[in-house]
């Protein structure tokens, strides 16, 4: 059996021993073999080297849980402008300039993640701090035409 969830909750910490953190990860069996995508993160910059090592950490894992040898491993990292698809990935990303799109609102508001407090998110923008409810988050996203200011 190959149950997404429970691999992430034992690849999480072994690879955040290694400075790297797992954003998203999906797995699946097919007849006599396995599949899975992962996507890790590491706030110095997620290259190759860093997707290496994840790979290198997840593979033996992955094999295990799935009981064969035959496993087909992707490892990549979250992309420059990710949309940002879960609650937890605000924290994951803090620091890093977003871009949010409200519910019912036309224009995307662009920040900083500060931080991340009982279901609000505190953004550094152009006219100071805001805080945004995530409940009423249409679509984010990693917005890298910030990067640098």
């Amino acid at each position: 059996m190959l149950e997404s969830d429970t691999l992430f909750a034992e690849l999480e910490p072994l690879l955040a021993g290694s400075g790297l953190t797992l954003v998203e990860f999906s797995a699946r069996r097919r007849a006599s073999s396995a599949s899975a995508k992962a996507t890790v993160y590491a706030p110095s910059g997620t290259g190759t080297g860093e997707c290496a090592a994840a790979h290198r950490l997840i593979y033996p894992r992955l094999e295990a849980f799935s009981g064969t040898e035959d496993v087909e491993l992707e490892v990549a990292s979250p992309g420059i402008d990710r949309a940002l698809k879960e609650p937890r990935e605000w924290s994951i990303f803090a620091g890093r300039a977003v871009k949010a799109l409200l519910v019912g609102e036309g224009e995307w508001i662009r920040g900083r993640i500060l931080r991340v407090e009982g279901g609000r998110v505190v953004l550094a923008c152009a006219q100071g701090e805001r805080a945004l409810e995530l409940s009423a988050v249409a679509k984010a996203r990693l917005d890298s035409s910030q990067e640098g200011d």
